[in-house]
C-alpha cells in the first residue's frame, strides 16, 4: 500500500532543514506505528518519497511526501495516527491511497509557487514595479552562481520562471512566484529577488519572509496537484 500525504511546514518549523524534516516524519511514521515496507540490501531504509526540498526559514502549505506500507489499513486511521505522533512543526493536511508509481514525487513534481513578501528601504509606486517587472520579462537570460561538489558553476534561471506577479502594500512588496523546480532544474526565490534588485535597482530590504503556497506538475500548459494524480 503506497500512502500520498498533504502536509504543511508551519511558523513553529520553518528553522527545520530539510534533513531535519525528513528524521522527523520518519520518527514521527514510527512513533504511529505505521506498517513501514524497507527496502532491501546492507542498509535497509522505510521507502519514503518526499517532494523538492524546502529552504531552512521557508513555511509551506503544500508539500508532499509517498510512504509505502506492508499492508492495508484504512485511510481514517494513517491519519488519526498521525495527526497524534506529529509534531506542532508539521500538519496533515490531506491523505490518499496510491495505486501505482512509476515515478518519484521529484521526478513529476515541476513547478513551485511562491509568495514572497519584501520589506521596502524607499517609496516605490505600484506603476514603477509593475515597470520593473516588465522589464524582468524582457531579459533574455540571467545567470546566477550555484556552488556544488565540483566548485562553482554558472546557471540560467530565467527559463524557469514562469510567472510573477507584484503588489505594493504600504512599506512592503508582496510577490507571486511560479518557478521550476524538481530534478531536472530549480529556481530559487531569493535569486528571482536578486534579479529584481540588480536589473531595476528597486529599494527592498533583505528580511524577506517566503511561503511556498504549494507544489505542482505541469501538464499541457496546465497545473495540476500531486493528488490529482
Amino acid at each position: 500500500m503506497i500512502v500520498r500525504l498533504k502536509y504543511s511546514k508551519t511558523t513553529e518549523g520553518r528553522f527545520m532543514s530539510h534533513l531535519d524534516l525528513l528524521r522527523t516524519m520518519e520518527r514521527v511514521f514510527r512513533r504511529a506505528k505505521l506498517p513501514l515496507a524497507f527496502s532491501q540490501g546492507f542498509n535497509p531504509h522505510p521507502k519514503i518519497s518526499f517532494g523538492s526540498a524546502l529552504a531552512v526559514g521557508v513555511t509551506s502549505e503544500g508539500e508532499y511526501v509517498d510512504v509505502e506500507l506492508t499492508r492495508e489499513l484504512p485511510l481514517e486511521q494513517i491519519k488519526e495516527s498521525l495527526d497524534v505522533a506529529m509534531p506542532s512543526a508539521v500538519k496533515i493536511l490531506e491523505i490518499k491511497k496510491i495505486d501505482t508509481r512509476k515515478q518519484g514525487l521529484m521526478a513529476v513534481i515541476n513547478v513551485a509557487r511562491y509568495q514572497v513578501e519584501i520589506p521596502m528601504l524607499g517609496s516605490i509606486s505600484q506603476a514603477e514595479f509593475d515597470e520593473a517587472l516588465t522589464k524582468v520579462w524582457q531579459v533574455p537570460t540571467y545567470q546566477v552562481e550555484r556552488r556544488g561538489k565540483r566548485g562553482i558553476r554558472q546557471v540560467d534561471i530565467k527559463q524557469g520562471i514562469f510567472s510573477l506577479v507584484g503588489q505594493v502594500i504600504d512599506d512592503k512588496i508582496k510577490i507571486e512566484m511560479e518557478l521550476q523546480t524538481g530534478s531536472k532544474g530549480n529556481v530559487k526565490p531569493e535569486e528571482v529577488v536578486k534579479m529584481i534588485k540588480e536589473l531595476c535597482e528597486i529599494p527592498l530590504g533583505e528580511n524577506m519572509r517566503i511561503h511556498r503556497e504549494g507544489l505542482y506538475i505541469k501538464v499541457d500548459g496546465k497545473l495540476i496537484t500531486p493528488m490529482a494524480i
